[in-house]
């Protein structure tokens, strides 16, 4: 079997580049899923509550996180480039970016049971135990997150497979986060009961076991099948030219992190805001369910409106009409239950859009920087996005600890009008704001259906 694979990657790679109109298998758009879904389930799961566990479990100040997440990032930035070039000279007999799900599951799995793991090591111990850990965490996300992103590029290089292989994925990833982030606190409850942190520990066991065996999963379903013809090849400074001749990523990623930002804001403060504004730490299941689950069913007729529509125009509208939602959120009483859950489900159905069809529309990018520059750089393409996405988690993760901190939040104490207002801002106003603002940017994203088919016409032509 192995053999079988080895001989069509070396077939595939001595064909050049072509605009397919082949249809993949469900198993396999299901497999790809898997991988990301793998991903999201931890990565979702430590955006969610990881800020939570180190200021109320934990015992570190805001603003010492805010440090470390901030830290962490400016590490990622050197790490995320450094993986893509890696990526791109990664050659195996899987090929590329598959035989990373395979190799990093088990570190992936472990950095997150070390992240939720509290040491007896001193105030300054535990400190730096989570900077290790953490940083140890980040790396393994790049080397999981940027080789399945490529994938998309991998697998296909039709434009509407590209779309419903992306949907289904994103479809599968909000899943896993609507199961990662909703049944985190009871688990964590029924696992630990009055004891959080040995609850959220056992937690994260469980989501690192169920993450490894997703990742095998989708290693043994999904093949890469399409490879450029073979080119000479080029230094780093050349294959990272890339990114700064490259207009449609520069905007998409710009777009991009405006919305991780806002996104990751709110999902880091969705448990503070039921458990002090609401006062209700057991409805943070029903609220998650509900906001993710709207991203779920979103994602459903994405490639629908999609083909008729175009990807952009989708963006826009939807992103457009959230804000409606984040605007109700923030002047809805607390006690007005019903209203804030119709909103969250409002706001989750309606921001998806921005997120699944970015992921779908880099791969689009790889095309262009090999039809503007002739480099193909899947790796360092992805990685960049890659680092947006991790970039956006820090900015977002340090925000909120700032913000909470200079507020006058205090952990597992009853919080001050001051405080209830800055956690409120962070579930509407401030999401709300940085969402306009990818809208805005999204707008002069230059690449629609028929610019792409006409590239891609040159690029084939180039390669004949």
């Amino acid at each position: 079997m192995i053999e079988r694979e080895r001989t069509a990657i070396e077939e595939n790679s001595n064909k050049k580049l072509s605009y397919s109109n082949s249809r993949l298998s469900w198993i396999e758009r299901f497999g790809y899923g898997l991988g990301d879904m793998s991903y999201n389930i931890i990565f979702q799961f430590v955006n969610a509550y990881l800020l939570f566990y180190y200021t109320d479990i934990g015992g570190i100040s805001p603003g010492m996180i805010a440090t470390l997440f901030i830290v962490v990032r400016v590490l990622d930035a050197i790490f995320d480039p450094i993986m893509g070039v890696i990526l791109d000279k990664t050659n195996t007999r899987w090929g590329k970016a598959r035989p990373y799900l395979l190799w990093v599951s088990i570190p992936f799995g472990l950095f997150t049971v070390l992240c939720f793991t509290t040491p007896n090591f001193g105030a300054n111990g535990n400190i730096a135990y989570a900077y290790i850990t953490y940083i140890l965490l980040g790396m393994t996300f790049s080397m999981q997150t940027i080789p399945v992103n490529s994938l998309t590029g991998r697998i296909t290089n039709n434009i509407q497979e590209r779309t419903i292989l992306t949907t289904t994925r994103m479809i599968l990833v909000y899943i896993g986060i609507l199961l990662s982030i909703s049944c985190a606190t009871p688990l964590a409850t029924a696992l630990g009961g009055e004891n959080q942190a040995v609850g959220f520990q056992l937690t994260a066991i469980i989501y690192a076991a169920v993450s490894i065996v997703l990742n095998l999963m989708s290693f043994f379903t999904v093949r890469e099948r399409v490879a450029p013809k073979k080119s000479k090849k080029h230094g780093i400074k050349k294959t990272l030219s890339v990114l700064f001749k490259n207009k449609p990523l520069l905007i998409l990623a710009s777009s991009f992190l405006a919305f991780a930002i806002g996104f990751n804001i709110k999902l880091s403060t969705m448990v503070y805001y039921f458990t002090y504004n609401i006062d209700r730490k057991d409805l943070v299941f029903m609220g998650t369910l509900l906001f993710f689950g709207a991203a779920l069913i979103s994602n459903l007729f994405i490639p629908y409106f999609s083909e008729r529509w175009g990807r952009k125009n989708v963006m826009i509208v939807t992103a457009a009409l959230s804000l409606f939602t984040y605007a109700g959120l923030q002047f809805t009483p607390y006690s007005s239950l019903t209203l804030i859950f119709i909103l969250l489900f409002a706001s989750g159905f309606f921001t998806t859009p921005l997120n699944t069809l970015a992921w779908g529309m880099v791969a689009d990018c790889v095309d262009y920087a090999e039809w503007k520059t002739g480099v193909r750089a899947d790796g360092v393409v992805i990685s960049s996005m890659s680092f947006t996405n991790k970039l956006g988690v820090a900015l977002a993760g340090s925000f909120a600890a700032l913000y909470l901190g200079k507020n006058g939040y205090v952990a597992n104490t009853e919080q001050t009008i001051t405080s209830l207002d800055a956690i409120k801002n962070m579930n509407a106003l401030v999401p709300g704001v940085f969402i306009l603002l990818s809208i805005i940017i999204i707008c002069f994203y230059p690449l629609n259906e028929k610019k792409y088919k006409k590239m891609m016409k040159e690029l084939n032509q180039k390669s004949s």
